[in-house]
């Protein structure tokens, strides 16, 4: 009697394990998507022209950073804020160049700041425009970095721990940099300024980057890399660009399911659909789901975002039990979608043939 109570608990045990084991076995894929800028500009928007003119004079504060350790701050001579605003909008400069949306990016820097003061109009800016004959101004007014060297182990912000990143637990000195930027855009033919702020918090530890610590002169290459990566990162909310994310889909024991993955993993999608699609039929029905789920992110990534809603209505509730995991992981990638299928349709009226294409 006991015995069979005991085989009885155990199947139990297997079973509800099982069930747990599905919710969790899952993966990450990175798949490359092209998101929308902030802008969707005219089609006759062909000459850009970029000016560091830096209305609130922040270049001309004296570069200090903070020693955390010691709690001192300190001045390194050889970085100046100019140095580093100009890094920036050559950067963005590049950028667009590289990306070919415009026919032509003019880089003035900060060699035309005489021509601006506090007290710029709308009908300054129309007539900048005539005079320049660039379709669109991009203009980085503002421009202040600060950045804090400490040995701890683990660093908190409002965006990311560290902790998280296994590269970062071994690091004797990490250092951190906020930024804080402000941009003005301007278009031809728009009665509109657009002022969009750029704060963002960047991480180095000298264990993943060990060329950019250790002196002054590496300080300066350090902070040079993060005004390149602002200049590049703001570029990349201007125009439509590619851009790398992950995405979860669920892995499993089962042999096609498994082909399927592999297929995937290689970049043979249209193949792998095949399989993943006779799969949602299984009788198995935690497969079934499973292949429902894979479904949405192939369709996804062919551009289908309805398909991809429809294959996760499918596999919501396909689940032999009820799956609460499982039900949010499909709540959260519809969530996902919906936002994908609205980028899609800016999209629709942002892309355009590159620049000498």
């Amino acid at each position: 009697m006991n015995c069979r109570f005991f085989c009885i608990l155990l199947i139990a045990i297997m079973v509800f394990a099982s069930s747990c084991v599905t919710t969790y076995n899952m993966s990450s894929i990175q798949v490359e998507i092209l998101k929308p800028g902030y802008f969707t500009m005219p089609e006759d928007i062909d000459t850009v022209a970029i000016f560091k003119r830096d209305l609130f004079q922040s270049d001309t504060i004296t570069f200090r950073y903070s020693d955390g350790d010691n709690k001192k701050m300190l001045t390194n001579k050889l970085i100046s804020y100019r140095d580093l605003s100009n890094e920036c909008v050559d950067a963005l400069a590049d950028f667009l160049n590289t990306e070919g949306y415009f026919q032509r990016v003019i880089n003035y820097k900060d060699s035309m700041n005489y021509l601006f003061s506090g007290s710029d109009s709308l009908i300054y800016y129309s007539e900048l425009h005539k005079k320049t004959g660039a379709d669109a101004f991009i203009f980085l007014d503002f421009f202040h970095i600060t950045d804090h060297f400490s040995n701890n182990k683990v660093y908190y912000s409002d965006n990311l721990v560290i902790e998280q990143f296994p590269e970062f637990r071994t690091s004797t000195r990490l250092e951190s940099v906020s930024a804080n930027l402000l941009w003005t855009v301007s278009f031809k033919g728009d009665t509109s300024v657009y002022l969009v702020r750029q704060p963002d918090d960047l991480y180095y530890g000298n264990t993943v980057y060990p060329e950019l610590f250790g002196t002054d002169a590496n300080h300066r290459l350090l902070l040079n890399n993060a005004s390149e990566y602002l200049g590049k990162t703001f570029g990349a909310k201007i125009v439509p660009t590619w851009l790398k994310v992950e995405r979860s889909y669920y892995r499993s024991h089962n042999d096609n399911m498994r082909a399927a993955e592999n297929l995937c993993l290689n970049g043979e999608y249209l193949k792998a659909a095949e399989i993943y699609n006779r799969e949602t039929k299984n009788k198995n029905r935690n497969i079934a789901a499973k292949a429902r789920y894979n479904m949405a992110l192939l369709c996804e990534m062919e551009g289908k975002p309805d398909a991809a809603i429809d294959w996760l209505v499918l596999s919501y509730s396909a689940y032999k039990q009820n799956n609460e995991e499982h039900k949010f992981n499909c709540q959260q990638y519809i969530n996902i979608i919906a936002t994908r299928k609205k980028e899609i349709e800016r999209l629709g009226k942002q892309v355009r043939e590159k620049s000498g294409a």
